[in-house]
């Protein structure tokens, strides 16, 4: 995806020089779209060490150990999407949740005869119920930045907006589970649950870790602090200096080791190499991709190229309601650039005059662009969480809650729109 965004970025600077742009016009538009990527950055790299040590002091294991002990076949569909949403809420990332609690979900599903597709569609949708919400997500922090919005506001508001989307989804999942039948006949549920996945993977994370009380306490400490409305970035301090600790104290690193893991990621034993992951260099790609991504809406915006595109929008403004407008330009702009950040600062820049009002515009952008890039098949958003996980295309058609959300809200929308008509 980098090299593709670095093609584009190269062919972007191209056109303006052909349409006879000087290249300091062209590198200042460029720059001119990078403004958010500096606060970004410093965020990305707090959440690469977050992440790695999370892994390392056992806060992550804590979680999937606690949580696997939920996978029962009576109530596993509905089960998945929770236990999925509740790790990617704190951890902020799916495909860091799609690699752990997706990958047991998978295993276990496999065990007990549950259809792959559908089982991938619960992980899937879980996985981006907190990309979406998370107080350290990437995604909602850049829809913050770019909107000029404040981070707990826009949760607030998507909490909101997003648990009649939830329940649904929850429910259908709970009918699924009931309809198709979660156990074949002729397997035993509680040899299929200790066959593969939950037992024997809580098993291997308790040879490797101390998993004591003490490790979810960088976790709580997320929670709490956002809650309280303190500053992300210090909300991410803490919780790192409290990994960092239990790193040390618990899980007896050295804090060599440590400070290497922090920068450099988790390199876990190979029989939990699920856990492997994050690090500050870690999200340097990502950061880089960000701020591509962010230099495409300065060339746009610069050369004009949106302007048809925005006249079109405005002509069509009036008939749709802003998360309906929103959701066709999420779908166009996520099939075109092939990944989330990229759809989201288009979905962005194509609404600016459509939906004026920042915080409506950000709501609309956090429940259509984030969640219907991962329906897209050829997205990164969609292709990496369901290859890690093994699982098929056609799991896109189960992940409910993803386009439940923009549905929800866009019918919402239109009942206000008749209710506000009636009135005048």
């Amino acid at each position: 995806m980098l090299i593709a965004l670095a093609i584009g970025f190269v062919m972007l600077m191209t056109y303006g020089k052909i349409r006879r742009f000087s290249w300091r016009a062209l590198w200042k538009m460029a720059l001119s779209g990078m403004t958010a990527v500096r606060n970004i950055a410093i965020v990305m790299l707090l959440v690469g060490a977050l992440t790695a040590l999370w892994r390392a002091c056992g806060t992550v294991a804590f979680i999937v150990n606690a949580a696997s002990g939920a996978l029962t076949p009576e109530l596993f569909l509905p089960a998945v999407f929770v236990l999925c949403a509740a790790v990617s809420v704190l951890t902020g990332t799916s495909i860091g949740t799609a690699a752990t609690m997706g990958v047991i979900c998978m295993g276990v599903g496999a065990a007990i005869g549950v259809d792959e597709a559908i089982c991938g569609g619960a992980i899937l949708a879980g996985a981006y119920f907190g990309d979406r919400c998370s107080p350290v997500s990437t995604s909602a922090m850049l829809v913050a930045e770019i909107t000029g919005t404040n981070l707990h506001e826009n949760i607030r508001g998507m909490i909101k907006s997003g648990w009649k989307a939830a329940l649904a989804a929850l429910a259908i999942y709970g009918i699924l589970g009931y309809v198709t039948g979660t156990v074949p006949s002729d397997v035993n549920p509680s040899d299929a649950s200790l066959a593969v996945g939950a037992d024997n993977i809580t098993k291997l994370l308790q040879q490797h870790y101390d998993l004591g009380i003490v490790t979810l306490l960088p976790a709580v400490a997320i929670l709490v602090l956002a809650a309280l409305r303190f500053n992300v970035k210090m909300t991410m301090a803490v919780s790192i200096a409290m990994s960092f600790a239990i790193c040390i104290w618990q899980q007896q690193m050295t804090a060599a080791e440590t400070v290497k893991t922090a920068f450099l990621g988790f390199d876990a034993p190979a029989e939990i190499s699920m856990m492997n992951g994050g690090g500050v260099f870690g999200m340097v790609k990502m950061i880089v991709v960000v701020a591509i991504s962010l230099t495409y809406a300065g060339l746009f915006k610069g050369m004009g190229i949106l302007d048809k595109m925005n006249r079109f929008a405005s002509r069509i403004a009036n008939r749709l309601p802003p998360c309906g407008f929103a959701s066709l330009t999420a779908v166009a702009s996520s099939a075109l650039s092939c990944n989330q950040t990229l759809a989201i600062v288009l979905t962005n820049e194509i609404s600016g005059n459509v939906i004026p009002d920042k915080k409506e515009r950000a709501m609309a952008i956090e429940n259509t662009a984030v969640v219907i890039a991962p329906l897209v098949p050829w997205t990164v958003a969609s292709l990496i969480p369901l290859g890690t996980i093994g699982a098929p295309t056609a799991s896109i058609l189960f992940a409910c809650y993803l386009y439940l959300l923009p549905i929800s809200n866009i019918v919402s929308e239109m009942r206000s729109r008749k209710k506000f008509g009636a009135v005048i």
